[in-house]
Protein backbone atom coordinates (compact mmCIF):
# COMPACT_ATOMS: atom_id res chain seq x y z
CA UNK A 1 0.00 0.00 0.00
CA UNK A 2 1.18 3.48 -0.42
CA UNK A 3 -0.11 7.27 -0.44
CA UNK A 4 -2.54 7.61 -3.29
CA UNK A 5 -1.14 11.65 -3.53
CA UNK A 6 2.88 11.37 -2.87
CA UNK A 7 3.50 14.80 -3.19
CA UNK A 8 0.97 15.46 -0.22
CA UNK A 9 3.24 12.88 1.69
CA UNK A 10 6.39 14.63 1.06
CA UNK A 11 5.12 17.79 1.67
CA UNK A 12 3.81 16.57 5.24
CA UNK A 13 7.50 15.55 6.00
CA UNK A 14 8.34 18.84 5.19
CA UNK A 15 6.32 21.08 7.52
CA UNK A 16 6.92 18.69 10.19
CA UNK A 17 10.39 18.42 9.94
CA UNK A 18 10.98 22.20 9.39
CA UNK A 19 7.99 22.84 12.88
CA UNK A 20 10.20 20.82 14.71
CA UNK A 21 13.58 22.41 13.46
CA UNK A 22 12.16 25.33 15.06
CA UNK A 23 10.28 23.77 17.75
CA UNK A 24 13.64 22.57 19.12
CA UNK A 25 15.56 25.75 18.61
CA UNK A 26 13.13 27.63 20.26
CA UNK A 27 12.31 24.84 23.54
CA UNK A 28 14.87 22.67 23.75
CA UNK A 29 15.07 18.73 23.13
CA UNK A 30 11.58 18.31 24.88
CA UNK A 31 9.80 19.61 21.74
CA UNK A 32 11.00 16.06 19.81
CA UNK A 33 7.62 15.87 20.90
CA UNK A 34 6.06 17.73 17.88
CA UNK A 35 7.28 14.59 15.84
CA UNK A 36 4.00 13.17 17.10
CA UNK A 37 1.75 15.48 14.22
CA UNK A 38 3.75 12.86 11.49
CA UNK A 39 1.13 10.27 13.08
CA UNK A 40 -2.05 11.63 11.38
CA UNK A 41 -0.41 11.08 7.70
CA UNK A 42 -2.26 8.01 7.39
CA UNK A 43 -5.70 8.91 8.87
CA UNK A 44 -5.14 12.09 6.78
CA UNK A 45 -4.31 10.48 3.19
CA UNK A 46 -5.60 7.83 1.32
CA UNK A 47 -4.02 4.28 0.55
CA UNK A 48 -3.79 2.42 -2.61
CA UNK A 49 -2.33 -0.96 -3.78
CA UNK A 50 0.77 -0.35 -5.50
CA UNK A 51 1.05 -1.34 -9.23
CA UNK A 52 4.37 -1.73 -9.98
CA UNK A 53 6.36 -3.26 -6.91
CA UNK A 54 10.10 -2.87 -8.51
CA UNK A 55 9.64 1.12 -9.65
CA UNK A 56 8.16 1.78 -6.41
CA UNK A 57 10.71 0.43 -4.24
CA UNK A 58 13.94 1.55 -6.40
CA UNK A 59 12.01 5.47 -5.68
CA UNK A 60 12.24 5.23 -2.60
CA UNK A 61 15.53 3.50 -2.13
CA UNK A 62 17.14 6.32 -4.51
CA UNK A 63 15.26 8.73 -2.00
CA UNK A 64 16.48 7.33 1.28
CA UNK A 65 19.63 6.66 -0.07
CA UNK A 66 19.93 10.44 -0.72
CA UNK A 67 18.73 11.52 2.26
CA UNK A 68 20.94 9.61 4.38
CA UNK A 69 23.70 10.73 2.65
CA UNK A 70 23.10 14.36 3.11
CA UNK A 71 22.48 13.43 6.82
CA UNK A 72 26.12 11.79 6.69
CA UNK A 73 27.74 14.98 5.22
CA UNK A 74 25.86 16.64 8.14
CA UNK A 75 27.17 14.74 10.86
CA UNK A 76 30.89 14.97 9.76
CA UNK A 77 31.19 18.27 8.91
CA UNK A 78 29.24 18.87 11.81
CA UNK A 79 32.21 17.00 14.34
CA UNK A 80 35.17 18.85 11.94
CA UNK A 81 33.90 22.30 13.00
CA UNK A 82 33.51 21.30 17.03
CA UNK A 83 36.32 19.86 17.41
CA UNK A 84 38.66 21.58 14.93
CA UNK A 85 37.23 25.08 14.55
CA UNK A 86 36.62 26.14 18.05
CA UNK A 87 35.67 29.59 16.78
CA UNK A 88 32.47 28.24 14.76
CA UNK A 89 31.63 25.71 17.44
CA UNK A 90 30.86 28.49 19.62
CA UNK A 91 28.21 29.68 17.10
CA UNK A 92 26.78 26.32 17.22
CA UNK A 93 23.84 25.35 19.43
CA UNK A 94 24.89 23.07 22.22
CA UNK A 95 26.03 19.49 20.93
CA UNK A 96 22.89 17.63 23.19
CA UNK A 97 20.94 19.69 20.67
CA UNK A 98 22.46 19.17 17.78
CA UNK A 99 22.19 15.28 17.86
CA UNK A 100 18.01 16.03 18.73
CA UNK A 101 17.78 18.08 16.05
CA UNK A 102 19.56 15.19 13.11
CA UNK A 103 15.74 13.25 13.08
CA UNK A 104 13.76 16.67 12.10
CA UNK A 105 16.51 17.84 10.00
CA UNK A 106 15.95 13.88 8.15
CA UNK A 107 12.58 14.42 7.61
CA UNK A 108 12.90 17.58 5.98
CA UNK A 109 15.48 16.58 3.73
CA UNK A 110 13.21 13.09 2.83
CA UNK A 111 10.46 15.19 2.18
CA UNK A 112 12.77 17.73 -0.23
CA UNK A 113 14.20 14.95 -1.76
CA UNK A 114 10.94 13.17 -2.39
CA UNK A 115 9.13 16.02 -3.88
CA UNK A 116 12.05 16.39 -6.78
CA UNK A 117 12.68 13.27 -7.55
CA UNK A 118 8.61 12.81 -8.25
CA UNK A 119 8.47 13.79 -10.92
CA UNK A 120 11.14 11.28 -12.55
CA UNK A 121 8.91 8.21 -10.46
CA UNK A 122 5.42 9.61 -11.82
CA UNK A 123 6.98 9.79 -15.67
CA UNK A 124 8.13 5.94 -15.72
CA UNK A 125 4.40 5.32 -14.32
Amino acid sequence: MKYKNLQIAFLIEIIVGFGTILSISIVGPKALAALAVLALRPIILEKEIIKDEKTYFQFFYKIIQSSLSIIFIMIVSLIIIMQFIPIWSTKLPPSENLLVIILPFFLLTHGVIGLINYSNFELKE
